[in-house]
């Protein structure tokens, strides 16, 4: 996985830079990322949007956690959610007129590495529709973005 700090442009799924579609969590070694606190409710609704996220890129491949020293990233749960370091996937977040993307294995990096995602993504995080809903399609259709959605 390549680095980008957050908040900047994904260029990884869209080609658009003056979309709002913006990069979350996506930390490798050598690179600064912010720590601090997370509440236990932010990172509960985060690993429930985990479930099954929607998505309409195929991941060719995993990528294991590059700041786990040996295990490449472990695995554990939380309130019967399943946290990896191990990231299969990425995790689409709308939120007015901006789609956050992060890695499936943002819970990892939070709960092993005290990473803090920014706070204007926390607060998507809390005010996102429940995944695979019509009210989540609508909001993701609902930003710039929604263009390369669209084509796929």
């Amino acid at each position: 996985m390549a680095h980008y700090p957050d908040l900047s442009f994904c260029g990884y799924v869209s080609t658009d830079s003056s979309s709002r579609c913006l990069v979350v969590a996506w930390l490798e070694p050598g690179h600064e990322y912010a720590h601090g606190d997370v509440s236990p409710e932010v990172f509960e609704r985060l690993c429930h949007l985990l479930v099954e996220p929607w998505s309409f890129v195929t991941p060719a491949g995993v990528h294991k956690c590059g700041f786990c020293r040996f295990s490449g990233g472990g695995s554990g749960s939380f309130k019967n959610h399943r946290i990896s370091g191990v990231g299969n996937g990425m995790l689409f977040v709308p939120s007015g007129s901006t789609i956050y993307v992060s890695p499936t294995s943002i819970t990892h990096y939070i709960d092993a590495h005290g990473y803090r995602p920014p706070a204007e993504f926390q607060k998507a995080v809390m005010e996102c529709p429940e995944m695979r809903s019509l009210a989540y399609m609508r909001a993701l259709l609902a930003t710039p973005a929604r263009q390369w959605i669209k084509d796929t």
